[in-house]
């Protein structure tokens, strides 16, 4: 039995999209649907469900 794969977006600290680059260390929390990207400096913040439309 195999799971089903879907890629899930990935975002970084202020919410807007990202990729990864190479040779930098990142924390990744997986949210609501999207990943999170965030640098070794920096924290989570209090973001909305970034897949929301929200108005």
């Amino acid at each position: 039995m195999t799971a089903p794969t879907h890629e899930l977006p990935m975002y970084d600290a202020f919410g807007k999209p990202t990729e990864l680059k190479p040779k930098i260390t990142y924390k990744l929390r997986v949210k609501n649907g999207y990943i999170l990207a965030l640098l070794p400096d920096q924290h989570q913040r209090r973001l909305p469900n970034l897949l929301v439309d929200h108005k």
